[in-house]
């Protein structure tokens, strides 16, 4: 009978899940995971990324997304077992994860494009005369009645375009205007590029991988001292009750406001395990949680079943005992 059930459940998993979730022993579950990386997320993720090869995402960074990915992925492979909530469709599950490390990616070094690229999703989401739809692996928008139509080629956009669109107040009437003038839909991209004109939003200094990722020039004997310290800063954290932790990690930024989790991660400070015990989670509920983070105190509050002020607390509480046991260290919690 256990037998049986356990057939029943691997029938609501995508099929290329079978040699991993009848692997019997740790070597055999190790190669299936073996060649489902190589036989399916490196094919997916770099069938996503190829959407995206242009000055926004360099060789570099699709290494590093593609390692994200990679992360995420075996993380929930390796905790997965009949009776979990089933990948029904392993592909398609890859390809999500690959598009929300790439958003997130995207948002971090062009925050002001993300705005205007979501001002623009509510727009076409929330006003009927217009609709965005899938062609052809390509996103297309237009006019509500074009649904399903191929989009046309950017050089479809008019000259001086931008001037005209300036004129309206309303995001919504300027697009109208650019249909009206294109004749038919258009990628979402293009638009999104069309509107960054009208509206002057540049990002170049941003774009630039050796303004973004490159540190302030310091001596290796600086770089040994911090390292040191972030280790022992990490170690005070995880003398903290449960709840500071977890109300601390979950929100902790770094200068720019990014998730400084991820730094600890990168830097060799913790382990991803390590991180998910110090917020007293499971590392497959990190996993899920990871683009998100920092969170906001309200989506604490629910992980935590407490109110946003008692996730405010505790978080004070916890930068304040940081701070008096790194204070002969001169540190300060940020």
């Amino acid at each position: 009978m256990g037998e049986t059930s356990r057939l029943a459940s691997l029938a609501f998993y995508d099929p290329a899940l079978a040699p991993l979730l009848s692997a019997n022993g740790p070597a055999a579950r190790e190669r299936a995971l073996e060649s489902l990386l190589v036989g399916h997320v490196q094919p997916v993720v770099s069938g996503v990324l190829a959407r995206y090869r242009s000055s926004a995402i360099h060789p570099e960074d699709a290494d590093d997304i593609a390692a994200a990915v990679n992360l995420q992925v075996v993380r929930r492979l390796q905790q997965l077992a009949p009776g979990d909530e089933p990948i029904q469709c392993f592909d398609s599950y890859v390809a999500g994860v690959t598009y929300n490390v790439v958003y997130a990616f995207l948002r971090r070094r062009f925050p002001q494009r993300a705005r205007l690229k979501n001002r623009l999703r509510y727009v076409f989401a929330h006003d009927a005369r217009f609709a965005t739809w899938e062609v052809n692996g390509a996103f297309a928008c237009g006019a509500a009645q074009w649904v399903g139509t191929p989009p046309l080629s950017p050089s479809a956009l008019p000259a001086g375009v931008a001037d005209q669109l300036r004129r309206h107040e309303t995001l919504g009437d300027a697009l109208q205007v650019l249909f009206e003038r294109v004749g038919g839909p258009l990628r979402f991209d293009d638009v999104v590029r069309a509107a960054a004109e009208v509206w002057n939003v540049s990002e170049a200094a941003n774009s630039d991988p050796s303004t973004v990722t490159q540190p302030d020039a310091r001596s290796p004997a600086m770089d040994v001292e911090n390292r040191n310290s972030a280790q022992l800063l990490w170690r005070e954290v995880q003398e903290l009750r449960p709840s500071q932790r977890a109300a601390l990690l979950m929100n902790l930024r770094d200068v720019k406001g990014n998730n400084a989790v991820a730094l600890l991660l990168i830097a060799g400070i913790a382990k991803f395990d390590e991180i998910a015990r110090a917020m007293d989670i499971s590392p497959q509920r990190l996993s899920e949680i990871w683009n998100d983070l920092p969170l906001a105190d309200n989506k604490i509050a629910e992980a935590l079943q407490v109110s946003r002020q008692q996730v405010i607390n505790l978080r004070k509480s916890a930068r304040e005992r940081l701070q008096r046991r790194m204070a002969a260290r001169n540190w300060r919690v940020q």
